[in-house]
């Protein structure tokens, strides 16, 4: 079977079904068409069976920490993509291999986010967090686009957003932490139980709350930035807020699993990644984040990084166990 049916049928029917222990097995938490692309290259490169299975940052992180991970007859080798605060949270939990990577090209953020995982993950990607409305169906209803966090919670837009489960993904919860960031306990306790009651539904991944709103099913998501422009280009009636408040933004990591079975391998896929060629690829043709590569070329997305007001965001605070709980446990306790 070529590589790209097969990761065709791990992405679309079942998180491990297909997946075998005599290849490189690679949880994947970036969009669908990344880890294809991914899996297709690297094997076409380096001739190395590679079977990648795509889940949210959350499911993922769930799989890795479940007690009975060990017993899954699957054994992952790589978590590569998806929020470094969850990569960090099953780091602190001794669920990964240490590893620095050779490739001394990369931005301060991917090394920086190396140093604090004491050398267990490195930054492969980075994106913002933003509001995203069809504003042409808030046109339509005569509604005003929202310019803050804290508009998302006005009356106005009751059942106008769609949201994705902060339990299993790193979008949703990098908007929790956000708001917990730029907001006192008070004032977030009031703007989040405001938002969760003009929620119409909520998805597994923030990409997938993106795309009902891009059909016209609501108004409003909350969403990395780079997601949206391959979707405006399709005609969808996309547009980008950054909140006045200020917003968060992810660094997409690497991560080996403590117990992978072909380290190597794994290993190799990383530096694969880290080089600029395939972030250019990647950027061209797939994805718009910004890449770790000193030498890789800049997203079309983040060439005006001076223009987004970004907050200082605290990787080390909410990548923690208890701070996680806490976040995740206020958020389900709303409206209850």
């Amino acid at each position: 079977m070529k590589p790209y049916y097969f990761l065709c049928l791990a992405i679309f029917f079942d998180n491990s079904a297909y997946a075998n222990n005599d290849a490189l097995n690679i949880i994947c938490s970036a969009k669908p068409k990344t880890c294809q692309w991914l899996q297709s290259s690297f094997v076409d490169k380096y001739n190395i069976p590679t079977n990648i299975v795509r889940m949210s940052s959350g499911e993922a992180l769930k799989l890795i920490e479940s007690p009975n991970n060990s017993n899954h007859k699957i054994q992952y080798d790589l978590w590569w993509g998806g929020t470094g605060d969850t990569h960090l949270k099953a780091i602190e939990n001794g669920h990964m291999h240490q590893y620095s990577p050779k490739n001394e090209q990369l931005l301060g953020w991917s090394t920086y986010i190396n140093d604090l995982s004491d050398n267990h993950t490195v930054g492969i990607y980075a994106g913002m967090l933003g509001i995203i409305a069809n504003e042409s169906l808030l046109t339509a209803q005569n509604i005003d686009l929202p310019v803050c966090w804290s508009d998302l919670g006005d009356p106005k837009y009751r059942g106008q957003i769609i949201i994705a489960d902060p339990a299993t993904s790193g979008t949703a919860y990098t908007f929790l932490s956000t708001i917990f960031q730029v907001y006192d306990p008070f004032q977030r306790l009031q703007v989040l139980a405001e938002i969760k009651e003009n929620i119409l539904k909520t998805t597994t991944s923030g990409y997938g709350g993106l795309l009902p709103v891009a059909k016209g099913e609501a108004a409003l998501s909350v969403a990395f930035i780079h997601d949206v422009r391959p979707l405006s280009t399709n005609g969808s009636p996309l547009t980008i807020i950054i909140p006045c408040e200020g917003t968060g933004y992810e660094i997409g990591t690497a991560s080996i699993l403590k117990n992978a079975q072909h380290l190597e391998e794994a290993k190799q896929f990383i530096e694969y990644t880290l080089l600029a060629q395939t972030q250019n690829e990647l950027t061209r043709y797939i994805s718009l984040q910004m890449f770790s590569n000193v030498n890789a070329d800049t997203s079309p997305v983040y060439k005006n990084l001076g223009d987004l007001n970004v907050i200082n965001y605290n990787f080390r605070i909410y990548s923690n166990e208890r701070v996680r709980t806490k976040v995740l446990s206020t958020w389900k306790n709303l409206n209850h």
